[in-house]
């Protein structure tokens, strides 16, 4: 499988990077993580004949505006939507007039899953919603597809759970909001230290950094000198950039 970084920026988009979303594709389909503007390159890049799935971790608009871009595709089958946990309702409330176009009024029909309710619902691959912990009911997932497991954890302070969504993945996806040494327990996001704790404490055999904090991380040089302070915890952290792509 193939897993690129469409947007590694958190809260709005710079010219270092897209806001969130990754990419994972199989020959049978592809799973998109989040939906900030990154998920405006899935144009040229997806098979729109095949299945396509789609988490939400939560509904702050980093996380959620390329939503407002859903025409700009040509799904051949219906969209998956999985909502956060309990989110569905307030996410098809902020898809519709005079926001967006309704969710419900595209060329394609979208399907709405709560992930609460995942277990219940026919996938091609398994995977695990659990809650973290941000300022906004937060969903993290792991999934595992091709033998292979992809932890999702993003917008979250260190947390039980999100160790417990990375235990021994061969690829977690985590976030870098904050710069080192910021103390903020009210936002819920994560240092480099403490996202490499994170690592260290799962025992992920890789991990990649996204989600960077468009105030705190003006400059490319500024997460690469981030990312150094977590390696002293996990040598193998890896800066996340747009277009970033790793094959598992």
């Amino acid at each position: 499988m193939k897993i690129t970084v469409l947007g590694s920026n958190g809260w709005f988009d710079t010219d270092t990077g897209s806001t969130n979303c990754v990419l994972l594709q199989t020959s049978d389909y592809s799973v998109i993580m989040d939906a900030g503007f990154g998920i405006t390159k899935i144009k040229n890049r997806v098979d729109f004949s095949k299945p396509v799935y789609l988490f939400l971790t939560h509904l702050h608009l980093d996380h959620v505006i390329g939503l407002h871009a859903l025409d700009y595709f040509n799904f051949e089958q219906p969209l998956r939507v999985i909502t956060p946990i309990g989110g569905t309702d307030d996410l098809k409330d902020l898809l519709r007039s005079p926001f967006s176009a309704a969710w419900d009024s595209h060329v394609y029909p979208i399907e709405m899953i709560d992930a609460k309710n995942l277990e219940k619902t026919n996938l091609p691959f398994k995977v695990e919603a659990l809650p973290l912990v941000h300022a906004v009911p937060d969903t993290g997932y792991r999934f595992e597809i091709d033998g292979k497991i992809i932890a999702f954890v993003i917008d979250t302070a260190y947390c039980e759970n999100a160790v417990k969504l990375a235990k021994n993945a061969d690829l977690l996806i985590t976030e870098c909001g904050f710069y080192p040494g910021t103390v903020n327990t009210v936002s819920g996001h994560m240092t480099p230290e403490t996202a490499a704790k994170l690592a260290s404490d799962s025992n992920a055999k890789q991990t990649v950094l996204i989600h960077f904090g468009a105030n705190a991380f003006e400059t490319i040089d500024k997460r690469s000198r981030a990312v150094d302070t977590g390696r002293k915890v996990y040598p193998g952290l890896i800066m996340g950039l747009d277009n970033m792509e790793f094959i598992l």
